[in-house]
């Protein structure tokens, strides 16, 4: 599996770029503002296409890009129907994805989670096999997601992240939106 992130915009959102083998389609998670240069480097250097974009939730540092990759490359976004209206330009194919939604994309099999707290829509995509679960801004390394936003909701972050993250288990990689990654979800950053 090729999974390759990098950073992008004022707010340094990690972008994330997966495919099931170099040479062929890929899964585009959170393209932020300015990222569809780097991304169109890592499709020409790998032969990758793009498939889908999957958000994990619709702030524009997360999807600020979604628009210009879902027109040019003419594929679907993927995202949670509570953050829709976040999107500064929906692309015309927006997916609904629902709690516990499995998404067989560019031949790699996600589960999707509703994990609200930071936005209502907010989602967790991860892979069992792959041992990764992409978590936007719900967990950061050492820290929890922010809840200050309009819509933001405590209560429903901390919910979601005992309820979902946790049985995840302790062989999960935890890829966050902002920052590096994380193996621990023990319950110290709450």
């Amino acid at each position: 599996m090729l999974i390759t992130g990098f950073a992008v915009g004022p707010h340094e959102t990690n972008c994330y770029l997966v495919a099931a083998r170099a040479s062929g389609p890929a899964i585009v998670i959170d393209p932020g503002d300015e990222a569809v240069g780097t991304l169109e480097y890592y499709f020409t250097v790998n032969d990758l296409t793009p498939a889908a974009v999957l958000l994990t939730h619709g702030h524009p540092g997360h999807s600020g890009a979604a628009f210009d990759l879902c027109t040019g490359w003419d594929i679907p976004v993927h995202l949670h129907p509570a953050d829709v209206d976040l999107l500064d330009e929906p692309p015309e194919d927006v997916r609904a994805v629902a709690d516990g939604a499995v998404l067989s994309v560019a031949g790699i099999d996600v589960t999707v989670d509703h994990t609200p707290g930071h936005t209502p829509g907010h989602v967790v995509i991860h892979s069992r096999k792959a041992k990764l679960a992409f978590v936007g801004d719900v967990l950061f390394a050492g820290s929890i997601g922010r809840t200050d936003f309009p819509r933001g909701n405590h209560q429903q972050l901390i919910a979601s992240i005992t309820g979902k993250l946790w049985p995840l288990g302790d062989d999960m990689t935890f890829v966050p939106g902002h920052g590096a990654t994380s193996t621990a979800c023990d319950g110290s950053a709450l």
